[in-house]
This record gives C-alpha cells, sequence and structure tokens, in this order.
C-alpha cells in the first residue's frame, strides 16, 4: 500500500513539473500592453472624486484614491471616446496626481506617496470609514499597515492565513495549523483555524473585523479564523498594531485587524490552482470565482473558493525523520468558503449595503506517543469539522451639513466540534465529543459629520451606541468502555451595551501653515462599554499628527485598552486534584498529598492596558515614490487572567507563591474547598482520602494576577518608481524588533517572553523586490524569523534563526479578444532553497523536535495558478 502511494505522490509531481514547465515557457514570452474597450464618454466638469467614480461605474474598471488625495480638486469636461486608462489620464491632467494602472485596478495617488502605503478606497466606498477611525474620510495617528489583494499574490500568498503568519509585527504562535497537536507551549489550536495574535500577546487580544464589524469567535478562545474569508473576495486588509478599545470596544489590546471585501465585481473572474511541496505532502488544488455586476446605483459581488490540501507527515521530513512516519505535523485541509456583498440605493439620501459570509473547514490530526509505533498503537487520533456564517445588514442616511447616519447589525456563529480518540496498547480508551458553538448578535447606530470650519479646516465628530451579545455553547461527552459522561456542558452569555465618541481637530493646515508647522491635527476618542457580569469600563485614546515640512510626518498615540474575561475563562469549571508529593519538582513539603485547585475564581474582572505609540514618516521630495516610517510602541498589559501556579513546578519552597498556598490545612479547611466541586475530587494519589492527611491547598484558579510589558520598534520603506518606458520597480521593506516580560503574580520577578523558545522573536521582518515590465511581473521575497532562547534546561541553548526566499512570477495577458482574452498564469515557489527549522530538545522522544509555534515545517512548495477574466 505504501508503494501504491508513493507512485501516487510522484504521479502528483510530475504532473505539477510538467505544468510548471509550460508555464515558464509561456513567461519568456512578453505580450503587449491591453489597450482595453474604448467607449463614449460624456462627463461634465466639477468634482474630480465624482468623474472618477463616473467613469468606474461606466467602465466597470476599479478605481482606487483617498478622498483626501482628491479633495477640492477639479475635472475638466470629458467628451469622447476613450478607454477607461485614457480617460483617467484626461481627468488628471494638471492635478498633482498620478495614476498606476494595473489589470483590473486604477491607483490614483499623489506624487510623493509610496505604492501601497495609501489608505485605498474604491470610488464607489467613500463614505466607508477608514480603518482606525469612525469619522469618514478621516485618518489614524495610529500606524497602519494596509495591503491589497493584488500586492498579497504577488509574494504567492494564497489566503489570509497565510497572509497572517508573513506580517512581522504578528506571532504565529497560539492558533494557527502549523501546531496542532504540536504539544508545545503557546498552541492553543482546536479547530487548524488561523487567527491574528499581535504582539504575541493573545489571539483574544487582537480584534479582528469583516468590513468593519465583527463576526463570530472561533471554537474556545476569542479568535477569529481569518482564513475563513476567500483572498479572491478581499480588497485589502489593514492592521493597526496598536491599543484600540477606545475605538472598537473589547479585545483590541495588541491591535485590530480589518479585512474590507469587494464592494462589487463587474463581469466574471475564475482561478485554478495546483501545488505540492517538493519533499513531499501539502499538494494543494484551489478552485475560486468571483463574479458580479454593477448598475445605476447598485452592486454586488459574490465569490467562492474552495481548498484542499493533503497532510506533511513525520516521515515525509528529515526534521522529523526520529518520529513514527505516520505522525501528522501539518494537517489536512478541506475547505469551502463563500461572501456576497452588495448595495442599492433607495433613495438619493438612502442607501442599504449587506455583505455575508459562510465557510466549513475539515481537517485531521494523528499524533503518536511513541516513536517505534503509530497513533493508533498509543497517541491521539482527531477529525475536526468548523462551519461559520455571518450576514451583516447596513443602512446609510445622508443628512443636511454633510452629516450621516447609520444603522447596522450582525448575525453570526461558529459551531467548531471535533470526535477524538485515545489510544493505549493497540484500543481506543477514551472518545471525546467536542463542541464549542460560538453566536454573536449585534446592532449599532451612529452618526458623523462635521461640527464647524476653522482655518485648518473643518471640526469631525463621530458618536454612537450599540448592543452586543455573545454565547457560546461548550459540550464534550467523554466515553470509557460502555460508560459516557458528560464532564463539561454550560451555556456562557455576555451581553454589552456600548457608547462612543470620537473628535478631529484639525488646528493647523494648508490655509494657516507655521514656520516648521505644516499641520497640525489632534484626534480624541471615548468608548463606555458595560457588560452584564463584569461592570462599566471606559477607555480613552489620544492622538496627534504633526508635520513641520511638507516631506516630515509625525504621530504619536496614548491610550487605554481592556479585554473582558472571555466566555470560557469565565465559565471554567471549577476542579479539584489530589496530588501525590513527588507530582512537584521540587517534592512537596512532608512527602504528603497536596490538594490542587483548578477552575476560576468568581468575579473576574477585565484585563487592562495602557500603550503609547510614535511613528515618524518621511518621504523625500527629491526621490519620488520613497516612503520610509519607524515607529516605537510600548504597552503595559496588568491584571491579566493566569493560573498563577503554571504547571506547578518549583511552587514549593518559593516564598513568591505563599499568598496562594495554604500549609498545614485542618480537615474543615479541606472539605470546605472540595465541598462544592461539580466533578467532585479526582484521588491521583492511588491512596485513600483522608482530608486530615493533606500536606497544603494550592490555589492555582484563574484569576487577575499577571502584568506584561511589551516594547520595540518597527520599521518599513517603501519605494516605487519608473525605471524604463514600460519598466517599473517596487521595493518594501518590514521588520519589527520585539521586547517582552511578564509577571506571573504580584511579588514574582519578571521573566523574558519575547526571544525565548514558543514565544516570539526579538527580530522578524522580510523584503521584497517586483519588476514589474507591461503585463509581466517578478516578485523576490527574503523573510526572516529571528531565534530565540531555549530556557527550558540547563544550560540554555541558541535556537536557530529562520530564513527564507520566494519566487513569484506573473503574466497577464494583453490580448483583448481571443480565447487568450483575461489570462493570467502565477508560478511560484516558495521557501526555495527549502529551508529546515533547527532542532530543539525535549525530555520525550516522541515530542516535535522544532519549535512549531515559530518556525514552519512544510518546506519548498512549487505551484501554478491560473486566472480567467471573462
Amino acid at each position: 500500500m505504501g508503494e501504491i502511494m508513493g507512485l501516487v505522490r510522484n504521479g502528483v509531481r510530475i504532473r505539477l513539473l510538467a505544468a510548471v514547465a509550460i508555464s515558464a515557457s509561456a513567461i519568456a514570452a512578453p505580450a503587449s500592453a491591453q489597450n482595453g474597450e474604448r467607449q463614449e464618454y460624456n462627463v461634465k466638469a466639477g468634482d474630480l472624486g465624482a468623474a472618477l467614480r463616473t467613469i468606474s461605474r461606466l467602465s466597470g474598471r476599479e478605481i482606487i484614491f483617498s478622498a483626501e488625495a482628491v479633495k477640492g480638486k477639479h475635472a475638466p469636461r470629458l467628451r469622447g471616446t476613450y478607454n477607461a486608462d485614457d480617460a483617467v489620464r484626461t481627468l488628471l491632467e494638471g492635478s498633482d496626481l498620478t495614476a498606476e494602472f494595473r489589470k483590473d485596478v486604477i491607483l490614483i495617488r499623489g506624487r510623493s506617496e509610496a505604492s501601497g502605503e495609501v489608505n485605498y478606497r474604491p470610488t464607489d466606498q467613500e463614505d466607508i470609514v477608514v480603518t482606525g477611525s469612525h469619522i469618514r474620510g478621516g485618518d489614524t495617528t495610529s500606524p497602519l499597515v494596509s495591503r491589497s489583494r493584488d500586492q498579497i499574490s504577488a509574494r504567492g500568498i494564497t489566503d489570509l492565513g497565510s497572509y497572517a503568519r508573513s506580517i512581522p509585527q504578528n506571532f504565529t504562535g497560539g492558533q494557527n495549523p502549523g501546531v496542532v497537536g504540536s504539544l508545545q507551549e503557546g498552541s492553543e489550536n482546536f479547530s487548524t483555524s488561523s487567527t491574528m495574535n499581535l504582539r504575541g500577546i493573545g489571539a483574544d487580544a487582537t480584534l479582528t473585523l469583516l468590513n468593519g464589524h465583527r463576526v463570530a469567535y472561533d471554537a474556545i478562545g476569542q479568535g477569529v479564523d481569518i482564513s475563513a474569508i476567500p483572498l479572491a473576495a478581499v480588497e485589502r486588509i489593514d492592521v493597526i498594531a496598536d491599543g484600540s478599545s477606545a475605538l472598537y470596544g473589547s479585545d483590541a489590546v495588541g491591535g485590530v485587524a480589518n479585512i474590507i471585501l469587494r464592494r462589487d465585481f463587474k463581469g466574471v473572474e475564475t482561478s485554478i490552482r495546483f501545488g505540492a511541496a517538493t519533499d513531499g505532502g501539502a499538494e494543494q488544488q484551489q478552485y475560486s470565482i468571483v463574479a458580479g455586476d454593477r448598475w445605476t446605483g447598485g452592486g454586488f459581488m459574490i465569490a467562492g473558493d474552495y481548498n484542499k490540501s493533503t497532510a506533511i507527515r513525520a516521515g515525509q521530513r528529515e526534521t522529523t525523520a526520529k518520529l513514527f512516519p505516520t505522525g501528522i505535523i501539518y494537517p489536512p485541509l478541506d475547505q469551502i468558503s463563500a461572501v456576497v456583498a452588495g448595495h442599492q440605493d433607495i433613495t438619493d439620501r438612502l442607501i442599504f449595503e449587506i455583505d455575508g459570509q459562510f465557510s466549513r473547514r475539515k481537517a485531521t490530526s494523528a499524533f503518536a506517543f511513541l516513536t517505534t509505533s503509530g497513533y493508533q498503537f498509543s497517541g491521539n487520533y482527531g477529525r475536526r469539522k468548523t462551519q461559520s456564517y455571518s450576514v451583516a445588514p447596513h443602512l446609510r442616511l445622508r443628512l443636511d451639513g454633510g452629516w450621516q447616519a447609520q444603522l447596522s447589525g450582525v448575525i453570526g456563529s461558529s459551531d467548531a466540534g471535533a470526535l477524538v480518540s485515545s489510544y493505549s496498547q493497540g484500543r481506543e480508551t477514551i472518545r471525546n465529543q467536542i463542541s464549542y458553538i460560538n453566536d454573536l448578535r449585534t446592532a449599532e447606530i451612529g452618526a458623523d459629520g462635521p461640527l464647524f470650519s476653522l482655518p485648518a479646516g473643518e471640526v469631525q465628530l463621530a458618536v454612537g451606541a450599540g448592543y452586543r451579545g455573545n454565547t457560546l455553547n461548550t459540550n464534550i461527552r467523554s466515553t470509557r468502555g460502555a460508560i459516557t459522561t458528560t464532564p463539561t456542558s454550560y451555556v456562557s452569555q455576555q451581553d454589552v451595551v456600548f457608547g462612543y465618541g470620537e473628535l478631529s481637530l484639525p488646528l493647523v493646515g494648508e490655509n494657516n501653515q507655521l514656520p516648521l508647522i505644516r499641520l497640525l491635527k489632534l484626534t480624541a476618542a471615548l468608548r463606555y462599554e458595560d457588560y452584564a457580569h463584569v461592570g462599566g469600563t471606559a477607555t480613552p485614546k489620544i492622538g496627534l499628527r504633526y508635520s513641520p515640512v511638507r516631506d516630515l510626518d509625525i504621530s504619536a498615540t496614548w491610550g487605554r485598552s481592556f479585554k473582558a474575561p472571555t466566555l470560557a475563562q469565565a465559565s471554567r469549571t471549577p476542579t479539584g486534584d489530589l496530588l501525590p508529593a513527588d507530582f512537584f519538582v521540587p517534592e512537596a513539603p512532608g512527602g504528603v498529598p497536596v490538594l490542587f485547585l483548578g477552575g476560576a475564581i468568581p468575579g473576574l474582572a477585565p484585563e487592562r492596558a495602557t500603550s503609547w505609540n510614535t511613528t515618524i514618516t518621511y518621504k523625500p521630495s527629491f526621490i519620488e515614490g520613497l516612503r520610509i516610517e519607524a515607529s516605537y510602541f510600548e504597552t503595559h498589559y496588568r491584571d491579566r487572567v493566569v493560573e498563577p501556579l503554571g504547571d506547578g513546578d518549583g511552587v514549593f519552597g518559593n516564598p513568591i507563591y505563599n499568598a496562594l498556598i495554604l500549609y498545614s490545612p485542618a480537615a474543615t479547611q479541606v472539605n470546605q474547598a472540595i465541598a462544592n466541586l461539580p466533578l467532585g475530587l479526582t484521588n491521583q494519589t492511588g491512596q485513600p482520602f483522608n482530608p486530615a492527611a493533606v500536606g497544603a491547598i494550592a490555589d492555582n484558579r484563574l484569576q487577575n494576577a499577571a502584568s506584561q510589558h511589551i516594547k520595540g520598534v518597527d520599521l518599513a520603506i517603501g519605494y516605487s518608481g519608473n525605471i524604463g518606458p514600460q519598466d517599473r520597480l517596487e521595493l518594501t521593506g518590514n521588520a519589527t524588533y520585539l521586547e517582552s516580560d511578564r509577571k506571573l503574580s504580584a511579588g514574582q520577578p519578571a521573566l523574558q517572553r519575547a526571544g525565548t523558545i514558543f514565544d516570539p522573536p526579538h527580530w522578524r521582518g522580510s523584503i521584497s523586490a517586483s519588476w514589474i515590465h507591461d503585463q509581466l511581473s517578478v516578485t523576490g521575497t527574503a523573510n526572516y524569523i529571528g531565534g530565540t532562547l531555549d530556557d527550558r534546561f540547563q544550560p540554555f541553548v541558541r535556537v536557530g534563526s529562520f530564513t527564507s526566499f520566494d519566487l513569484i512570477g506573473q503574466l497577464h495577458s494583453g490580448d483583448d479578444q481571443g480565447p487568450l482574452s483575461g489570462v493570467g498564469v502565477t508560478l511560484a515557489v516558495t521557501d526555495l532553497f527549502n529551508t529546515k527549522p533547527a532542532t530543539i530538545r525535549n525530555s520525550s522522544a516522541a515530542a516535535p523536535p522544532y519549535d512549531a509555534t515559530n518556525y514552519p515545517v512544510v518546506g519548498r512548495v512549487v505551484s501554478l495558478k491560473l486566472t480567467k477574466r471573462w
């Protein structure tokens, strides 16, 4: 059977290599430029933004620009027969704006703006608020990383989960398919999802939005599966790695990621992609379709994606060659996802919008406890399925005086389930059927507009209020032999009412500039949220933007954030384990058993944080297209919900734990501690329980005990410029340096987190270069993940860094008609040199011998993608 499977895999690779050879020969022959369809235009002179929107609507071409770029600019009358590119060139004559013409999109920017760094918005979305502000047309004083779908695809990335793992500010530990079943610290994944984890402070401390609204949480944590949204449906994704609770509420301590959908689309575009890892496994097939239409006053877009890949097994990688070969180190995937978005003008003032999302994902996990036998003899095997959806209707009403009111809501759910079997001595000993169902209901009303005008511009205000309800339905059924029990079953609900306000105050602008004060703007936001079981919390944020000269921009923010206890934390079942003295290292005093308490203390309070951020942006006018940015960030995170004793090692004999341990308790104190345990006492000593013979009661219940200090620097550089009549060069570089320490409880010393094994490394970064010639582009990317310190055992040792290189070629047909019209080919080789993660020490020979939370084990992947615009 193994030989047959080997032949099948080799057959797949042979077909892939043949396809690669064909595509390589195609890329070698550049195509002619696309002229585009010509049509009649009759656009009156007037506002430039309105004229560009008209061209976009009539031509079906997506034209993207910022409101600030076109504000106050005049467009000449356009009358005659043009293609879309020429029409835009005519409208921009005499302005200080430039246009970049891509396959299906035209990007408009100021001459000093670098490619990919503007907060782009489609022309028919001018009323959608940018990420980081509730004020239409406003900007954010927090650093913003914004990447379009085309920019993500140009790096050979095919899904948002992979993109999230490429962001230097994001930590790949926690909920990430690569760490499922890794049995390492930082592995929190239940459903093989991909979640954002900015600054490495937890997926539950990073808020992920879809078109500016929330979606249901994934499984037991408060992360959101970003991979459930097909990349084909995305216009761009914005990431703000700065505390944002004042704008968006709880769980935005580390920041916020906002996935912006393509609002509508004209025509049909299909794509098919095949790929495989050259070392075996990860055989991928992906099929996508995007369709839609536009009409006067409305439009829609619908996108679907099917993605399937095979597992990577331990025997297929040199790094894991000593593990039993059938164990899964990267799970197989079978996922269907769909997204719809549309809008319609009901009247001249009233607009209806809606977006919806559906995803279903299946995966399996398998881990062997021994190196000499498979999981079916001794190990775990899990079959996992997650299904999620959300529907978000939205009404916008344009009011007099430039004001606008909005009414929106969200209904969403995520159903994550698993059937996990444990095997011992070749037989199934335990079967757990696990279900986590998260439901979300929200309703919000808001308004924004100008209050009055100052010489520097309009003072603008946004206000709003709403309700949010989250429900977690948890059920775990455990079968041992013929007996089935339900150790965990609860429904927990969290109801929140909130109100917010945001003010934008321009103090110095174009009309009242002063020496060394070209621009000065103040922003302020305040949000109040009242939790039914936690109480009320107010969080402020203040921002300042200052520009002394044209080329230099400085911004700074200060704010407070918070995160209410997750439903799983607040609902954790109280437990009591009677453990033998030698369970602990060092051994518990007196050699007598210890009562170890788990669960959660009543009345967990919110976690709180204070954040600072300063960003300097330099765009030299003497080098058009260059942008350099540096940010310093610092966050003090306190009252973190933790188990203060951890796994119990080192707690006895250390005075910093004395407040959590009751030595030599009376029998009445022991009986009182276990009196209300729903599951009763679990006696693991092998001896009859005697409350008078308990040496200590150790309180390891979840409580607000920990504090964390995070600081560091983000660096970014971008350049986009023409290097010939038909040639363009685009360069981007991003790097993050992170320091993080944590106190597990008061009185304990601060322990370094960043730069240690299974935690974020100090350094992460990437640099990318793209050469664009007509319809051909070639992109090369270098990715760097810094090394860490393995401080688990003496002596401490270094874990080596990880550097990989990607190479991607894209070719789009220039034909207007015929079978090759609208055809595109992408050939991608990721991890070109097949880099291996550094090996690590383990106390168990069956544990993965690499840090799966930081370093990928997939290796070189070759893929071919064909697209067709119909």
